[in-house]
């Protein structure tokens, strides 16, 4: 498997399409499995290795595949891959050091519904994640989930009003705030990461309105403050005409008097602090103005 491959997957979250991974051929793709470079854990959609593991360790210690790893074995993104198998394991379930070595273990009441073949279930995977996870990591999960079309907002507003209190304002936050409009976890973890920075409301795919009458839509944006950020993917920014298009767009989003913010997948992985920083110091000068005309008035 090339490394461009492994990086498209990665860049998608850990879980690609069939139309994500682009032009490398069937055969191709077919043979990675085979050899077990890739997974495929459902029809079209393929993943980097690591799952086995998980299934591996989860019949270790007694428990069921949780979190990311449940995430990634129902098909969905994450912003980052866990770098151990994540497990739910029955509360009072006592593991000597062989059984939980190499494994990210959480201690839970586990019901009959919460888990499926192994798996916690995807409502229950989603939250734990909210109440898990920092919101980026969580975020990413929810967005994925509701893309996928595994669960709905019905299902989210539902489990909100049942949460336990432990970690309910972290999960109230996750759920309130997810949305099937962000179109992969790089963008999700971009508006979370903006969302801790400022009180603003960012919203995915925010339209924004240009000169010749276009609807353009942000992947996540400040609509009061006319904020765009952009998700810059080597994923789909490849050709000539990608990179033209996309001035095309920047350029007549700021003429529309946008502020256009553009991060790349790496900025949002590995350097969050300067993320969130820049985006902080943006909305302060926007806000700026703002503060001082209504003072005026």
């Amino acid at each position: 498997m090339s490394a461009e491959m492994a990086q498209i997957i990665a860049q998608c979250g850990g879980t690609a399409s069939r139309a994500e991974i682009g032009g490398v051929s069937q055969r191709r793709l077919t043979a990675a499995v085979r050899e077990g470079l890739l997974l495929r854990p459902r029809r079209g959609v393929y993943t980097l290795p690591g799952l086995d593991a998980a299934v591996e360790g989860a019949q270790r210690a007694s428990g069921v595949v949780s979190h990311r790893s449940a995430a990634l074995l129902h098909g969905w993104g994450v912003l980052h891959e866990p770098s151990r198998p994540e497990i739910v394991v029955p509360r009072h379930l006592r593991l000597d050091r062989s059984r939980r070595t190499g494994l990210h273990l959480r201690w839970r009441v586990l019901d009959e519904e919460d888990a499926v073949n192994g798996v916690t279930s995807p409502l229950r995977t989603v939250v734990d994640c909210a109440r898990d996870l920092e919101l980026p990591e969580a975020l990413a999960v929810a967005d994925s989930a509701l893309r996928a079309g595994s669960l709905t907002r019905a299902d989210l507003t539902e489990a909100a009003a049942d949460l336990p209190r432990l970690g309910r304002a972290r999960a109230s936050r996750v759920l309130d705030l997810a949305s099937a409009d962000a179109a992969n976890p790089f963008e999700s973890g971009l508006r979370a990461l903006a969302t801790e920075a400022t009180d603003e409301l960012w919203v995915p795919q925010t339209p924004v309105l240009v000169r010749d009458g276009r609807l353009l839509h942000a992947d996540t944006g400040c609509a009061e403050l006319q904020i765009a950020l952009e998700a810059d993917s080597h994923t789909f920014h490849k050709t000539r005409a990608d990179v033209r298009r996309d001035c095309w767009r920047y350029t007549e989003m700021t003429i529309a008097r946008w502020v256009v913010l553009r991060f790349a997948w790496e900025h949002v992985m590995f350097e969050p602090d300067w993320v969130r920083d820049v985006i902080a110091w943006v909305t302060g000068l926007r806000r700026a103005p703002t503060l001082a005309r209504s003072c005026s008035a």
